[in-house]
């Protein structure tokens, strides 16, 4: 299809990057008939390439067949070809098996080290408009995702194995910050999954004061006092800098007591109070009723908190995670706030909030750095039997006939909107790609 008058491709800044180029060569979004190089000779793609993203020419593993010549190799993307030289091509040796040089507009030879001028095609005469005008859209859309109004058109056969391919990516990206985190806490497991569950506890709004309270207090010392409740809420409390107030009720009072002892024998330090946020808060949601679950969730579980790994299956693991903050969290969301008498259990939610967001990364890093793949399956598979999520994402992507059935789903469908739709990264999506391949005709 070749450019009309006034339409985006003949804007002389195309300002829609060297992505997009690269993109349109390797998904062969142009007109293939007659193709030839700036000087005359006809071109013959047999494999375009596949877009890499490591130093090096942008496409690897091409075939064309130029001049009745077959060469197999790298293909390199400009918007203009004067660029080759400009980024210092011409001098650098990884570029010499450049097989063809692929630009939007040819303004000069380009020359790989050894002196060889490279085969060039352009590309302006011969891109589709309705690509570009199509990306052109993604890119400044402003709805819940850049292809919202586009959704029902995409083949939702197609949807579900690109789904499971983010999900794996969300899984793999979650793995390198547990590695990350065994390695600071000296390859010890158990200290490992103790914090990711207190990160999870903490929700999003308090996870960093809950991974700081980690920090404070050591899982091995905190082990030491599981069995009993009221020196398990001192050392929680107390290391969370919420001990440090003159209280009126006896049961913060016995906790500081214990807390002064607790923190002298172990040389401990609390972490800032400041770090924890009350406001704007659910009341079941609140810094202190977490961590008062917290503590009855440390007496709950028998082996520490790598017994959870060992359990096969989420209603096993719930019967573990199933915690109940103590008697005096009964009538109260505070320290001296008495109230009505509200049970403060974990409940469902909660514990499937914790197997999502500690539990299975745990799993499938820990399989990855032991090798045990069968870890791996079992977390995926853990993912596919619990019940979805439910939040403002998902209720938007359910409004546009993507609803999440399983939590495998919705955390697929929330890396899918953080990832990728946030970052407009349409053209590495595999639901941007399907919309944009439609264009060509």
């Amino acid at each position: 299809m070749l450019p009309s008058e006034g339409n985006p491709l003949l804007d002389p800044a195309f300002p829609y990057g060297e992505d997009l180029l690269q993109f349109i060569w390797e998904q062969g979004l142009f007109e293939h008939r007659g193709l030839r190089t700036t000087d005359g000779r006809p071109v013959e793609v047999l494999q375009h390439g596949r877009i890499q993203h490591d130093s090096g020419p942008d496409l690897r593993d091409a075939r064309v067949r130029i001049d009745g010549q077959l060469w197999a190799g790298t293909v390199e993307v400009h918007l203009r070809s004067s660029e080759w030289d400009a980024h210092g091509h011409q001098q650098d040796v990884a570029y010499e098996n450049v097989v063809l040089h692929v630009v939007y507009e040819h303004d000069a030879a380009a020359r790989t080290r050894s002196g060889h001028e490279l085969p060039t095609v352009e590309l302006l005469p011969r891109i589709s408009t309705s690509s570009i005008a199509l990306y052109h859209g993604l890119m400044r859309s402003r709805d819940f995702v850049p292809c919202a109004n586009l959704l029902g058109g995409v083949d939702h056969l197609r949807i579900g194995p690109w789904l499971e391919r983010v999900l794996v990516e969300r899984l793999e990206r979650k793995t390198l910050e547990v590695e990350r985190l065994y390695r600071e806490l000296n390859d010890d497991a158990a200290e490992t999954l103790y914090h990711m569950v207190a990160r999870a506890f903490g929700m999003k709004v308090n996870a960093e004061a809950f991974g700081m309270l980690a920090r404070h207090l050591p899982l091995k010392v905190l082990l030491k006092y599981r069995d009993d409740p009221e020196r398990t809420e001192a050392l929680l409390f107390g290391q969370a800098g919420l001990l440090q107030v003159d209280f009126v009720d006896e049961h913060p009072r016995r906790l500081q007591q214990e807390h002064r002892l607790l923190a002298a024998m172990h040389a401990l330090r609390p972490m800032p109070v400041a770090a924890w946020k009350f406001g704007r808060m659910r009341p079941m949601n609140l810094p202190t009723v977490r961590i008062a679950q917290f503590a009855a969730l440390v007496g709950r579980l028998d082996r520490g908190f790598t017994g959870l790994l060992e359990t096969e299956d989420a209603g096993a693991m719930r019967e573990q995670l199933d915690a109940e903050a103590g008697p005096y969290w009964q009538t109260r969301f505070s320290f001296d706030k008495e109230g009505a008498r509200k049970p403060k259990r974990l409940g469902t939610t909660g514990m499937d909030h914790l197997l999502i967001n500690a539990v299975v990364p745990c799993l499938f890093a820990f399989g990855r750095l032991q090798g045990r793949s069968d870890r791996q399956e079992r977390a995926l598979r853990l993912l596919e039997t619990l019940p979805a999520e439910s939040n403002t994402v998902l209720e938007a992507w359910a409004r546009h006939g993507l609803p999440a059935d399983t939590a495998g789903r919705s955390q697929a469908l929330l890396e899918l909107k953080g990832s990728y739709c946030a970052r407009r990264r349409c053209l590495s999506c595999g639901i941007g790609n399907q919309l944009l391949k439609r264009t060509v005709s």
